[in-house]
């Protein structure tokens, strides 16, 4: 995702919802989805025609009730007639429907890119050791990676083979460590050395948000990924892929619901 995006949404959001990530994790998630269910329905509220989406529920209502005595009397003329007026008025109401999902894009879309910032991953605790790969170019395999050292850091070793490894199908160099950090306000920067270049990334410990995990250089060449612990709601909602991490599958499972109900609440169609 593009680095200028992520800091908008960020910044947006964590002066809107920061306060959270002072609670419970699930805590968070929950507030996050009812935020969500209320941003849904606002705006429906707003920008759907009310009084159209009421007649035409009170006519689908009507509909099919009609339908089920037409079939009780066996009468298919008519069952297909109000299959037809019920497809007239699914039409009729169709724009209604369009328009808030068209005005939630944008604001749905940055809540979910900030979640994917502050909610994906458990923030490393003071001494937890977090692995930290480093991916280099294939013809590195075999020379040494340096981790310099730093205050308040602490690594299994500082000098680490570079080794060949599978990287999602692809070969590559790969070095592996084992970081521990005490805590502090402002980020660490691990810094690596390799064939008289530098690399650095942010490590964040001890507060509560955590670094981006992967991040990689202007040509995607070199790059360097905290290792960090999947948030799982409950500790027991799995993922399904990149696309579907955990924190967004026990998302899903409490704004669709919750949805429905505030909308009802709110009496809104």
């Amino acid at each position: 995702m593009l680095e200028w995006w992520d800091r908008i949404c960020n910044g947006i959001f964590d002066a809107l919802l920061g306060w959270l990530l002072g609670l419970s994790w699930t805590a968070t998630l929950v507030v996050v989805a009812v935020v969500t269910g209320v941003i849904l329905a606002v705006v429906r509220k707003i920008a759907a025609d009310q009084d159209l989406l009421r007649r035409a529920d009170e006519d689908r209502k009507t509909l099919k009730r009609l339908t089920r005595e037409a079939r009780r009397r066996g009468d298919k003329p008519a069952v297909r007639r109000m299959a037809a007026t019920k497809s007239m008025i699914a039409m009729r109401a169709l724009p209604q429907e369009g328009l808030p999902l068209l005005l939630v894009v944008l604001p749905i879309a940055m809540l979910a890119t900030w979640c994917f910032n502050r909610l994906g991953y458990q923030p490393p605790a003071p001494g937890e050791k977090v692995e930290v790969v480093f991916y280099a170019p294939v013809s590195a395999v075999g020379e040494a990676m340096h981790l310099v050292p730093a205050e308040g850091l602490t690594a299994d070793r500082w000098v680490q083979p570079i080794k060949l490894a599978d990287v999602q199908g692809q070969p590559s160099g790969l070095a592996r460590w084992a970081v521990a950090a005490e805590p502090r306000d402002e980020p660490y920067t691990l810094t690596f050395r390799f064939r008289g270049r530098t690399f650095q990334r942010e490590h964040l410990v001890g507060g509560r948000t955590y670094s981006p995990p992967l991040v990689v250089d202007d040509d995607g060449e070199l790059g360097a990924e905290l290792k960090l612990r999947e948030a799982r709601p409950l500790g027991l909602v799995p993922g399904f892929g990149a696309f579907l991490p955990p924190w967004l599958v026990g998302y899903l499972i409490l704004v669709i619901p919750l949805a429905v109900v505030i909308k009802r609440l709110l009496r809104i169609h």
